[in-house]
């Protein structure tokens, strides 16, 4: 019994180990930022079998977190009515994207800080993670279960390298975009220039 519960724990942090592979492996591809931030929450629950994972990224005052990309039919409702939370004031994606540091609820009832989502009634735990480029925090990875106490040591320890790595990518993106808009204003002052 004891050999055969070892073995599954191998089995699931071998699991989280290639979820984490496979998005680090798609963040060095992928350019288009939508794509990426869907693919990684289709990816969460699927290879790791929690209920929802969200993406939400930080409004340019600071005041919001909005959620970029979610799961299910679930996610795809509350990012139709561009379901947003007050940083620092509502939910552990609130407290995580004023504070920068990760929040988890082992079990959302007793957890003050927890926001009960009307559009995800079946969470008993729930883990939100920071998006940081340096010292700036732009966004928060969620994740939930349906599961009471499903974030043991491991999972936390993929799932923060992963908010880690997506931070990363979304900053490689922004820094691109930006570059690329510099570009095009050089191109329309030396064509000018020229003319």
């Amino acid at each position: 019994h004891r050999v055969q519960e070892r073995t599954q724990d191998l089995e699931q942090r071998s699991t989280q180990i290639q979820v984490a592979a496979e998005i680090a492996r798609d963040i060095t591809t992928n350019r288009d930022l939508e794509s990426l931030l869907n693919h990684t929450v289709t990816l969460i629950p699927k290879r790791f079998g929690f209920y929802h994972a969200g993406i939400f990224m930080t409004d340019a005052r600071a005041e919001f977190a909005v959620l970029r990309a979610a799961t299910q039919e679930t996610g795809q409702e509350m990012l139709r009515l561009n379901h947003k939370l007050r940083i620092g004031e509502i939910g552990l994606v609130g407290y995580v994207c004023a504070t920068g540091e990760p929040r988890i609820a082992l079990d959302v009832g007793e957890d003050a800080v927890h926001f009960k989502n009307p559009h995800l009634p079946l969470t008993r735990s729930e883990i939100a993670l920071p998006l940081k480029s340096g010292d700036r925090i732009i966004g928060a990875l969620d994740v939930q279960s349906t599961a009471p106490s499903a974030f043991d040591r491991d999972s936390i320890l993929v799932l923060q390298v992963m908010a880690d790595q997506l931070a990363t990518a979304i900053e490689n993106t922004f820094l691109l975009q930006e570059l690329q808009e510099k570009l095009h204003e050089l191109e329309s002052i030396s064509g000018d220039l020229v003319r």
